[in-house]
């Protein structure tokens, strides 16, 4: 008669059997070279990232593609120590995506969001995450859900909402850690110092646009989402890029905003004293021409006053908050 404890092995054996025989089936599913159109969605998406990620730092940062493969979600979102992932909504397809930035990715764009001029030769040392850390990648995630938005215009319109940034990953009950998933692997390298950079993409959120991957020709895919005719001149264009970059505009951080009445203002003289209804000195608000950008802490440093970047400004929630009161 067999053993309950000898039943009970054979069972697990059984469904690790079954698990093994649904990865290698999954893989052979998503295998990226299936869909040429994804290929080459993530062969222009480190371009757009070296650009939307770039203008965040004095850091130069360039983004560089290692691996597109077949993966399971077992085998891509175990975090590591320091590492964090951002939980994206990608409503369309009625699914979630997770992007994953490893310790060493977090660290480097934590200092160089923050106002870092140059990374130490030796590399920044490993420290406890907080959670600023955690709101300073849910910058670089929004980018990064913005460079995907942009690679995928190309063949189909996506929208991607970045929710919590966490250091474990709570699966979405349509997932489980056998689940296929296309896996895209990229470095982010700050002067010769790298960090990786994961983009998970489960195969059942491809499913309603895997004609287009699948059927995608080269030429259509080459053609740039911001590119118009082929009469453009690419020089003149390259040009006007290179001016808008190095146009000057004026930054302000902003404490507080409130109407005052107007006999107040004419009350004004030298020694005047401006009280401020805000509890905290810690929320500013950063324009750049006038346009809100993002909200930051303020602090101090060598005897001067510095902003850390915290969270970008959600112009569409703030005007929903302030119409509620919030």
């Amino acid at each position: 008669m067999v053993s309950d404890d000898a039943l009970m092995e054979a069972t697990e054996s059984l469904r690790d059997a079954e698990k093994s025989l649904e990865r290698a089936l999954s893989a052979g599913q998503n295998r990226p070279e299936r869909l040429p159109g994804l290929q080459m969605i993530f062969g222009q998406l480190p371009r757009i990232m070296t650009e939307e990620v770039g203008n965040l730092s004095l850091l130069s940062v360039k983004a560089q593609l290692i691996e597109l493969s077949a993966s399971t979600i077992a085998d891509t979102c175990t975090l590591g120590a320091g590492a964090f992932a951002g939980v994206v909504r990608a409503e369309r397809w009625r699914s979630w995506l997770y992007f994953i930035s490893d310790a060493d990715a977090s660290l480097l764009f934590v200092e160089a969001a923050t106002g870092c001029e140059s990374i130490p030769s030796g590399g920044i040392p490993p420290r406890k995450p907080t959670r600023t850390d955690a709101n300073v990648l849910r910058v670089l995630f929004r980018r990064m859900a913005r460079s995907l938005m942009s690679a995928f215009s190309i063949l189909a319109d996506v929208e991607l909402d970045v929710g919590a940034v966490v250091e474990k990953i709570e699966l979405e009950p349509q997932l489980s850690p056998s689940s296929p998933v296309i896996a895209a692997r990229l470095s982010l390298d700050y002067g010769g110092h790298t960090g990786i950079v994961t983009i998970v993409i489960p195969q059942s959120a491809l499913e309603p646009i895997r004609h287009l991957l699948a059927s995608a020709s080269p030429n259509e895919a080459m053609v740039s989402p911001t590119g118009s005719e082929a009469g453009d001149d690419p020089n003149w264009a390259k040009q006007l890029a290179e001016e808008i970059a190095r146009a000057f505009i004026d930054l302000n951080g902003v404490l507080e905003e409130r109407p005052i009445a107007l006999g107040e203002v004419q009350r004004f003289s030298v020694g005047s004293v401006i009280e401020l209804q805000m509890t905290s000195m810690s929320s500013v608000r950063l324009d750049a021409d006038a346009n809100p950008l993002f909200w930051c802490e303020l602090g101090k440093r060598d005897n001067a006053l510095i902003l850390r970047v915290d969270d970008e400004f959600d112009q569409q929630r703030e005007a929903v908050d302030e119409f509620y009161g919030l």
